[in-house]
């Protein structure tokens, strides 16, 4: 092909057609020239292929590990939920001796916690590679951001492991008997004193903070899951989260429904717009067949069996209302 056009030129040459060769240069110089920037159109293609790859394939580990912190959280959520209920049973003065003998989780209520680690590895990683992501990508990367502050969460964890530790140095005097299970002094101690209620209230209010926090941490974990499943990331995993939060049927609503009050205030839960709703503007989510989920407040409305009266768990308040009946 060289030789081809080589022997043109010289032949345009020899017959000294000089203008003809001329244009004949410019143009073989544009080709030439096309020639390159289509060469470097393809190798930019394929550079942008090769990190959107490994930039899919990096927010495919996030998402890994999203799902584990997303397990993680409900543990942990679930236990703290459980010392809150436990909380509430105390400040009910419905308990008797015999409660805290059966119950071994009301003896440690302010003694024992637990921890909670954001596994982070995957995201530090993408964070770190963040300038060479492609665009498409990019707006997902800011939600994990927002999803991997847990200064707050952190914050309030630290304290209520505070509080722990406070309160074994202040019931260092029962330690030998508990020791040797002997529980009974102890158990008198907790339902009589009452600067034990005070250090049951100050622990009480952090953890409505740290249970509120890991239940909306959680909530947005699953979000970000959905949102990037919607992207084309894999969805084999969402059963696991789909069993944590269930999709608002009006069958699953219905029972539900209707008119609560208390001394303070009435609420009225309806189904509209397949949303299962208080009043006009706070979506509610179902998490079981006795527990909705407000998706502003991080807090749950826990039912009794028959739905005709409720609690907000995570509330420094006396939260609890009663269903109106309908002829009222």
């Amino acid at each position: 092909m060289i030789k081809f056009f080589r022997k043109i030129r010289q032949k345009m040459l020899t017959e000294n057609k000089f203008s003809k060769y001329l244009l004949y240069a410019i143009g073989e110089i544009v080709l030439v020239v096309i020639g390159i920037l289509i060469a470097l159109q393809i190798n930019n293609w394929n550079e942008n292929k090769k990190k959107e790859k490994e930039a899919y394939n990096q927010l495919i580990e996030v998402q890994k590990e999203i799902l584990n912190n997303i397990e993680d959280i409900d543990t942990k959520a679930n236990y703290y939920r459980e010392k809150l209920r436990d909380v509430r049973r105390i400040f009910s003065d419905t308990l008797v001796i015999e409660d805290y003998q059966e119950n071994p989780r009301l003896f440690s209520i302010m003694t024992s916690y637990d921890n909670f680690l954001t596994q982070n590895e995957a995201f530090n990683k993408l964070v770190q590679n963040a300038d060479n992501l492609p665009d498409q990508y990019k707006p997902i990367v800011l939600e994990l951001k927002k999803l991997y502050n847990t200064f707050k969460l952190e914050g309030s964890l630290n304290s209520l492991i505070n509080l722990s530790d406070e309160y074994s140095k202040f019931s260092i005097d029962f330690a030998e008997s508990t020791y040797r299970h002997e529980y009974d002094l102890y158990h008198q101690f907790v339902l009589t004193n009452k600067e034990y209620r005070n250090w049951l209230a100050r622990f009480s209010y952090t953890l409505d903070d740290v249970a509120q926090l890991l239940v909306m941490k959680q909530y947005e974990a699953i979000e970000l899951y959905r949102q990037m499943v919607a992207l084309g990331f894999p969805n084999k995993d969402m059963p696991k989260i789909e069993k944590m939060y269930l999709d608002v049927t009006a069958d699953i609503a219905q029972p539900f429904l209707g008119r609560f009050t208390n001394a303070q205030d009435t609420l009225s839960i309806q189904f509209k717009n397949e949303n299962l709703v208080i009043g006009q503007t706070i979506k509610l989510s179902v998490r079981d067949t006795s527990t909705l989920y407000i998706d502003v407040s991080g807090s749950y409305l826990e039912f009794n069996a028959d739905k005709s009266k409720f609690y907000v768990l995570m509330s420094k308040e006396n939260a609890n209302y009663n269903r109106i009946p309908e002829n009222d």
